[in-house]
Formats: C-alpha cells, structure tokens, sequence
C-alpha cells in the first residue's frame, strides 16, 4: 500500500530513494522511542511493585488500617482496642500490631552524616515475615535497643556490613540515643525507603518515646485454617467502627502502588 502510493506520487518516491539514508535513520529514531517507551513501562511497573515488597513480605491474611492512610510513609494509627475485637471472631488465629516510623540515622563512619531510616516495630516473641532469614534473628531483638539493619539500603547509611564483621554488634546514633545493630537482612530500597532497619516493639517506643503503644499504624490478622477470607473481611468490616479498614493483601499492596503511581 506505501509503495503503491508512492508510485502515484513520483516526486515522493523519487525523494525516498534518494534519501534513502534520512529515512533509514528517521524509521530507527521511531523505533527506538518505542523502545525507551515500552522500557519505560517496564520500569514504573518494577518501581510499583517494590513499593509493596513490604506488603508481601508479611504474613497475615488480612490487614487493618486507619482509612485516610495512603501508604507506609504516610501511615496514621488507629486504637489497638480494635486488634482486640477482632480476635474475639471465632475464625480469627492472632492480630498482631505493627509499628512505622522514619527515624534519623547517623552514619558511624568518619562522614556522620545523616539520613531518615524506615524503622519497623514488631513483637520478638513471634516472626510476622516471610524471609527466613529475618525470622531467624527475631531472638536477637529480645533485648532492649537491637535493631537488625537492611543491607541493601543505599551507601550513605554507612558499610553497616563490613562494620559489623568486626563484631557480633555495632552501636549506631538513631534519633539521638545509641542503639546496637546485631544482624543484616536483605530488604531493597523503594519509593518510600532509602534504607530500613527493624527492631522489637519496646527497643521502637524507646527510639520514638513520643509514640504510644496503644496507638498501632497496621494490624496484621491470621485466620484460622478454612475460614473464608472474603466473609472474614467483611464481617469484620461491618463489626468494626469506621475509624479502621480492613484489606486483603491485594488490596493493601494496590494501594501503595495507586498511592506512588499517582
């Protein structure tokens, strides 16, 4: 059809073959912007996805949350009381609370310089993630100021790694009170987190003495074996008050990357 309108063309034709070499490189140029485009999509998509490595991470069957919360960084509470009244359903396994917060982190080494740390606080006495190689180190968390630090988080955080092959321990400055790095998982960066550290419920009011226990940023709730999932969440939804919602781990996860996304 190109070339049969071409031929109805003689002067156009006749400039093709010409420039043979221009329309050689223009067709090129065209496809690599559809390349770089498809590329590009390619990457948003990667870059959604691993604002929800948190998300998947953790082992629950539904999770709740305060509405008006968008995504972890800008997570805000709701009353611990409602974990309770979730756990007197007769399919309900365990709650357990979850707390964020973005902390200052002083390099140890020679450069002291700063950065704001993604900082999750958990119960020691029981793993809420998949990673065998955090679960293997919650023992670690039992005592008071212990933190097990994300190894892939970015460079100026400080060779927290290397450092730490010197010892069992490494003391840091986290919002202005020393605390013992004493293990590495290996997490990844996102949207949200240039580095991440995890530490036990007690060690994490103690780094933000400004928050109350009572006060939980997201519940993680287990059912028992057989419960139907969708049913659970919304008896629960209606049982509940309105001052929490409660997600899917679909849900949650489509959330953050709604949240990023936009």
């Amino acid at each position: 059809m190109f070339r049969n309108l071409l031929r109805k063309t003689p002067l156009a034709w006749f400039q093709v073959r010409r420039e043979k070499t221009r329309l050689a490189v223009a067709l090129a140029g065209i496809a690599f912007a559809d390349v770089l485009m498809f590329v590009q999509m390619g990457l948003n998509e990667t870059l959604y996805e691993s604002a929800a490595n948190l998300h998947y991470s953790l082992q629950a069957d539904l999770f709740i949350i305060n509405p008006i919360s968008e995504a972890f960084t800008s997570l805000k509470s709701f009353p611990r009381e409602r974990l309770h009244q979730a756990r007197a359903f007769k399919e309900v396994q365990s709650v357990t609370p979850i707390y964020i917060g973005r902390a200052t982190w002083r390099n140890p080494q020679q450069t002291q310089t700063e950065r704001t740390i993604f900082t999750v606080g958990v119960s020691p006495t029981k793993s809420v993630f998949e990673q065998p190689e955090i679960t293997q180190q919650f023992n670690k968390l039992k005592m008071l100021d212990r933190v097990i630090f994300d190894r892939a988080s970015r460079a100026e955080f400080g060779d927290i790694a290397t450092l730490l092959k010197k010892d069992n321990s490494l003391s840091v400055q986290v919002n202005d009170k020393q605390i013992q790095v004493v293990g590495l998982f290996t997490f990844g960066v996102s949207f949200g987190s240039d580095g991440m550290m995890i530490a036990s419920d007690s060690t994490f009011m103690r780094i933000f003495p400004e928050r109350n226990a009572v006060e939980v940023d997201v519940g993680l709730i287990k059912l028992k074996p057989g419960a139907n999932k969708q049913l659970v969440q919304k008896a629960l939804q209606k049982y509940l008050p309105s001052d929490v919602l409660v997600l899917t781990l679909e849900e949650f996860a489509d959330r953050e990357k709604v949240y990023w996304g936009n």
